[in-house]
């Protein structure tokens, strides 16, 4: 434990500070070479007897400079002198204290005999704290040693204090003691040097001149040694005694031009522990020999990595291999034959997969053809058994070397080929088998027609099969091994040793992009053209992306480096931050840049702890208010302490980032810059597109590129040329963009007549959007969230003039000279763009005249160029920062600390998912508020029924899935589609009035509490409507199927009935599987389904049983009918032991695809209830539930005596989250409260959360007086409670609310005990025993007579 400094008493009375006039108004980029220094060193002691002795110091402090927004691109100006950030507090002083206080006012930092030292066992040399981390400084005058150097000197208060600091005032600090080195990331890249360290390794940075190994349009010239690839320095710093794996390679009379192609990618793997294993199979054209390895037989007196075998027999293909096989060293063994290539990066992922998925033996990756044929081939050790039929695997798969010794090696007899394949089989029947990269890895050379007469003779090929079969009848008998990647477990551990290492030679400096993924985007566009930028400055950029995608944008990236790791296709979840420390290790980053990544966010403890060295910096485009409370705005302050600098992408967040506690000396703003080289004027498009699309030459054409979901607005867009054509003024518009609300919009231009006006084009190529931007006059694009939009920097960057919403960072450079700028969310922003588009359209050259400034206001200070220059300075700031907080992270308690924070933060990832995902309910009650979409009048005619003429199955078999017509209104569907179908009417669902949640605590707010759009509700006041009306009904459909997947789909042989929650919510159902063709089928003739989507015990219980309610009446009536609900233990037990229904009545349905066995149920006729849309069960059913609960289980409430007050604990629940943490406390203040109302009263039970409803807990819930309990499963009990109980439900910050609304549909009262600073994530959270007595004692004896207690 540290302890307090003596000193620390002093320094407000003293006036200490270790800056002076100098320093404050220093503004000089810190990116400048390096000059000689003559200071001299200053002890420790001695320097602050100096300013002990000097009290008036900080009147001569002039008041700090304001950050210019136009200097923003040139000048670091964030040296705020404020006091050190130590909490949110201190971030809400006004402005006027900021500036009156120094940079140091106020610090505990002061020496002393007596303080802490930092901890034993910091390796300080290990992380170069005494030369500046690579220093560039040769001053003499730098003599700060291990012994008695500043750093070695400071605490670990100290080292926060220093860190705190802006950059500027560390150097100046750094410099008072006698080191004026900077890190060597502050001086220009020298390629001198850099020449001169790689040697024969060194290249000149290239960009590929069009994407690599893209699917969509494969260049086959661009293999990996192509002279137009993107290059990376993969050397090692020392030749490794062992080899990690060995590279085999059989040699016969092979060309030195092609053997020179496979040389290169060996050499240039990014694994460099390596032998390679030539062996040369006797060949007998030794001019070739000489001139193909001669080469290779020199290098290796000077790289012991190179072994040469000379055979002096030929023993044919396997033979060779087998001869390498036996020197090999490698703990892993790959053949490559001399004349295909590997990406640099194959050996390397394969190797990680195999050190970390232990029942793997094997990995191979996908292939590109080439030479005599060019194809792509994806097939491998996935396609299973059909291996034994036909090979799916390439050669070059990596093996663990003894697996390869036990089986054997190759078969050397198989002289004429398939002696692969053969080795597949062998390892197979032995129990071993592999898994297949999603990535293309290897190159194979096609040779011509004939080469492998075993594998072009059919009749020899038939033979090979059936000798095969006789000898490894166990392969063949039982198939190939199952093998799949592990599903990540509950808290899985997190391994911190490194399964081996890979140190490479670093010449350059390099930065590490940290990302989710690489897509169409914004945020990818500016990662692009920043990290081509870098490497044309010299720089070495490597990319890991945290997510699982589709990553569309490799290609674009691999264009700009080889080093690309996308670390869910070789890597477990809780196996990446693991990898990351061994990446960065390897690699010796200089920075580690964070953008947009929740996994990033959550690993930088365990980097910070397990990867010391590198400055760790992050990169914010925007704020996102209603997405985790800031969204990865709110991650970066969160993160404060564990970044050295944070950048923002405009003024406005990183102001907004200070405002919620962020530390300013610790922030910066670098601007998006755009490539005003790419994205150039061309006048030429405006005929072009005008005349592509019918335009007019005289008018407006009005252009909008956006993701058509709700936060670009487009009913805005819409409704904005609506009016403008009713004002009589002519204009045309071009929509660019798909997305959810895509046929929202065309059906909205299609109703307002303006089909002829308005063009939507959807998705097209990026490289088409530009033609379309640069030939239009105005770009509209009327955002609720921004950070500031790339494609406004584009547009103004073609000379187009902006119109959008004055959100984020947009007026920093859509300012008034330029564009315009609307409010959104206000009641007049439509009738403002509508002026603006209006008087823009009557006025031609006014749109001209503002794209003319728009290009120029990008040429001055907004390229991409200047964001370079930025970024490097930011990157020097971070590396200055990077001394003092390294130190503070490399400690025992840290690093177990770090461990521990790292499995949570895997958990939250695996643990996402099964939750209700915000983002998804902010798209719903967006549908939801808006008016229901018109409906297309287009007749559709059913498909003749098969039956009875083909059997289910064949039906089934002969659906093309994919191609079903989707129903989502089901109404619709039987008015317009299929009269004949039978739908019985129900209840009408009104929009009864709920009540607002009640709270002690009269001070607080709801409406800041419980935010707004939460469960319908936009405005936490005392009368808050059920959010929709609905019909609900039961249809009968013929002859249907219930499909496998994640919602149990019902389709027939023509429709899949996805359907809408409600009018205006998302679909019920997904697609059906595609697998669900080949599946089992299982017949009933009546069957009634309850699923929907979710399959936890809350939503069976609330969104899905209550549907029951529907069909009671048939399922008494007609014992035939079965229930078919989720294959769970809650559901098996609520309706067999609660509802007393007969076992062989309930089908049990397993959600997810793969389910083994797989099967779909098949109905003669299937009665489908109204969906329930999620967290939100309609009155009338969840009641009728309740009472038919008390049938079954013979309870007549009004014999009931409620004296019963649960505390419903999580002690038994699935989720391991929200765990009560002074639970203890909590019942002991329950039942002190209790009592106090008399004895005998009230009757306390304690429930443990079991997920599940057993008779035992209706007969307890029915007597319930008052239920108490953490929001979750555990208050389920409340399902049967009788009207009017009491819920007293603990909250955590912006909640779902899904047990708030089932309490309002059961009439129940509602009541809670807020908790801040906690969330639904939250693992335990601690009740506040104040409120919660308060609470209790305002419900037992209220004010006013209005509670549930009084009336009873």
């Amino acid at each position: 434990m540290l302890k307090n400094n003596k000193f620390c008493q002093l320094h407000k009375q003293n006036n200490i500070d270790f800056i002076d006039k100098k320093i404050i108004t220093n503004k000089k980029p810190l990116l400048i070479k390096n000059k000689k220094h003559n200071i001299n060193r200053v002890g420790a002691i001695d320097l602050i007897s100096i300013f002990l002795n000097n009290n008036n110091y900080r009147n001569h402090i002039p008041p700090p400079q304001h950050q210019q927004p136009s200097n923003i691109q040139h000048n670091i100006q964030h040296d705020i002198h404020q006091k050190p950030h130590y909490s949110n507090k201190q971030s809400n002083k006004n402005q006027q204290q900021l500036q009156n206080d120094s940079p140091l006012d106020g610090q505990k930092f002061i020496y002393s005999k007596q303080k802490e030292k930092i901890l034993k066992y910091i390796d300080y040399k290990q992380f170069g704290l005494f030369n500046g981390g690579a220093v560039n400084s040769k001053s003499s005058n730098n003599i700060i040693s291990n012994e008695q150097g500043v750093y070695k000197d400071l605490n670990l208060n100290e080292l926060d204090e220093i860190s705190s600091w802006s950059p500027n005032t560390i150097v100046e600090f750094n410099k008072k003691h006698g080191d004026d080195s900077l890190p060597s990331i502050c001086s220009e890249v020298d390629f001198n040097d850099i020449k001169t360290c790689e040697g024969s390794n060194h290249y000149q940075a290239v960009i590929t001149p069009t994407p690599v190994l893209d699917d969509n349009s494969m260049n086959y010239t661009l293999k990996p040694n192509s002279e137009h690839r993107a290059k990376f320095n993969y050397y090692p710093r020392e030749f490794s005694k062992q080899p990690l794996i060995t590279i085999l390679t059989a040699f016969y009379n092979i060309e030195p031009d092609i053997f020179e192609e496979s040389a290169a990618t060996v050499f240039g793997q990014s694994l460099q522990n390596f032998e390679w294993v030539i062996v040369n199979d006797c060949s007998p054209n030794q001019t070739l020999v000489d001139l193909s390895l001669g080469k290779y037989r020199e290098l290796a007196k000077t790289d012991p990595r190179i072994v040469i075998i000379d055979l002096k027999k030929n023993v044919r293909l396997p033979g060779a291999r087998n001869a390498g096989i036996k020197v090999a060293r490698g703990k892993y063994i790959v053949s490559l034959d001399p004349d295909d290539m590997f990406e640099n990066t194959y050996l390397e992922k394969a190797v990680w997969f195999l050190e970390t998925h232990k029942e793997y033996t094997l990995c191979n990756a996908w292939t590109v053809g080439f030479a005599n044929k060019s194809y792509v081939w994806k097939n491998g050790y996935h396609d299973g058994d059909r291996n034994l039929k036909e090979n799916q695997i390439t050669v070059a798969s990596v093996m663990r070397t003894q697996a390869l010794r036990d089986v054997g090696g190759f078969d050397a007899k198989l002289i004429h080929g398939m002696e692969d394949w053969d080795l597949w089989i062998r390892m197979a029947d032995n129990g071993h088998w592999g898994h297949t990269l999603e990535e293309y890895h290897f190159w194979y050379r096609v040779s011509p027609p004939g080469k492998w007469d075993a594998i072009d003779n059919l009749a020899k090929f038939n033979a090979f099969v059936e000798n095969q079969q006789v000898k490894y009848k166990n392969a063949y008998g039982k198939g190939v091994p199952k093998l799949s990647r592990p599903q990540q477990e509950k808290m899985e551990a997190v391994d911190d040793l490194i399964p081996f290492e890979n140190n490479l030679k670093k010449c350059r400096p390099r930065v590490l992009l940290l990302i989710p993924y690489m897509e169409v985007g914004g945020a990818d566009q500016f990662n692009y053209n920043f990290a081509q930028g870098m490497v044309l400055d010299g720089w070495e950029v490597s990319v890991a992306t945290t997510k699982t995608a589709d990553n569309k944008w490799f290609p674009q990236f691999a264009r700009i480096t080889p080093d690309i790791f996308i670390m869910p296709r070789f890597a477990k979840n809780t196996d990446q931050c693991r990898f990351l420390a061994y990446y960065i290790k390897s690699r010796q980053f200089d920075v580690v840049y964070v953008s947009n990544s929740e996994q990033a966010y959550h690993y930088l403890t365990y980097l910070r702890a397990n990867a010391p060295g590198p400055a760790y910096i992050d990169y914010t485009h925007s704020e996102t208010p209603k997405w985790k409370d800031g969204g990865y705005a709110r991650y970066s302050f969160g993160s404060e302490r564990l970044l050295d600098r944070s950048i923002f992408a405009s003024e406005h967040l990183r102001q907004y980032c200070i405002r919620r506690g962020h530390n300013a000396n610790k922030t910066a703003t670098v601007l998006i810059g755009i490539d005003s080289d790419k994205y150039v004027p061309k006048p030429e498009n405006r005929a072009i597109i005008r005349k592509e699309l019918g335009f007019p030459d005289n008018v407006l054409v009005i252009v909008f590129v956006a993701r058509l979901e709700s936060e670009k607005q487009p009913e805005v867009f819409a409704e904005v040329l609506r009016r403008v054509d009713q004002m009589g003024y002519d204009f045309r518009a071009i929509s660019i963009g798909g997305g959810l609300l895509f046929n929202d919009l065309n059906e909205t231009i299609a109703k307002s007549g303006l089909s002829e006006k308005v063009r939507l084009l959807g998705n097209i190529p990026n490289s088409q959007v530009s033609k379309y931007v640069s030939g239009s006059d105005v770009f509209f694009l009327p955002s609720k969230v921004e950070g500031i939009s790339l494609a406004i920097y584009e547009a103004m960057s073609q000379q187009v003039c902006a119109v959008s919403a004055k959100v984020g960072g947009q007026a920093e450079l859509v300012t008034p000279d330029v564009g315009f700028l609307v409010v959104p969310g206000t009641p007049t922003e439509v009738d403002e763009y509508t002026e603006i588009m209006a008087d823009l359209a009557s006025n031609l050259t006014l749109a001209s005249e503002l794209g003319k400034k728009s290009l120029e206001k990008i040429l001055n200070g907004f390229s991409v160029k200047d964001t370079l220059v930025r970024m490097k300075e930011e990157f020097c700031n971070s590396a200055i920062v990077t001394r003092y907080t390294t130190p503070m992270f490399t400690n025992k308690l840290f690093s177990k600390l770090s461990n521990e924070q790292a499995v949570l933060g895997h958990e939250y990832e695996r643990a996402i998912d099964e939750l209700l995902p915000m983002w998804n309910q902010l798209s719903a009650l967006t549908k939801q508020l808006a008016p229901p979409p018109s409906l297309v009048e287009n007749e559709i005619r059913r498909k003749p029924s098969p039956y009875p003429l083909h059997k289910p199955e064949e039906v089934l078999d002969s659906i093309n899935i994919t191609s079903l017509r989707v129903v989502e209104n089901i109404m619709y569907e039987k008015k317009k589609v299929d009269r004949k179908m039978k739908i019985i009417l129900k209840d009408y669902q009104e929009q009864f009035i709920r009540r607002n949640p009640k709270f002690a605590d009269k001070q607080l707010i709801p409406n800041e509490f419980l935010h707004q759009y939460n469960h319908g509700v936009d405005n936490w006041d005392d009368e808050l409507p059920y959010p929709f009306q609905q019909q609900e009904y039961v249809a009968y459909i013929p002859n249907a199927f219930v499909g496998t997947g994640d919602s149990a789909t019902i389709f027939d042989w023509d429709r899949v009935f996805l359907l809408n929650y409600s009018p205006t919510q998302q679909e019920t159902f997904s697609m059906p599987l595609e697998e669900s063709r080949i599946c089992h089928v299982e017949k009933t003739k009546k069957l009634v389904t309850l699923l929907q989507k979710q399959f936890s015990f809350e939503n069976f219980v609330i969104d899905q049983l209550p549907k029951l309610s529907l069909v009671l009446e048939e399922l008494e009536l007609d014992p035939e009918i079965k229930i078919l609900v989720p294959f769970t233990d809650f559901a098996k037990t609520i309706m067999v032991d609660t509802l007393k229904f007969s076992p062989d009545r309930i089908v049990y349905f397993k959600p997810g695809a793969g389910w083994d066995p797989c099967v779909v149920f098949y109905a003669s006729t299937l009665l489908l209830p109204t969906p329930i849309p999620p967290g939100q069960p309609p009155r009338e059913m969840i009641s009728k539930l309740r009472d038919y609960f008390y049938q079954k289980n013979n309870i007549d409430i009004g014999g009931v005596n409620r004296n019963v007050i649960m505390y419903a604990s999580r002690n038994s629940t699935l989720s391991p989250l929200r765990k009560v943490s002074n639970e203890q406390k909590v019942i002991e203040t329950i039942k002190t409260i209790i009592q106090s109302q008399g004895e005998g009263k009230y009757e306390f039970i304690e429930w443990d959360g079991l997920e599940t409803i057993t008779p035992e807990l209706v007969q307890q819930s029915s007597r319930v007086k008052m239920l108490i309990g953490m929001t979750g499963a555990n208050l389920l009990p409340m399902v049967v409670c009788q009207p009017n109980t009491i819920i007293v439900e603990f909250m955590h910050e912006n909640p779902w609310l899904s047990f708030w609304s089932t309490s309002e549909s059961l009439q129940h009262e509602n009541w809670m005990v807020p908790i801040k600073a906690t969330s639904h994530d939250s693992l335990e959270i601690q009740v506040p025993i104040d409120q919660l007595s308060n609470t209790l004692n305002q419900i037992f004896n209220p004010l006013e007579p209005s509670s549930s207690f009084i009336e009873n």
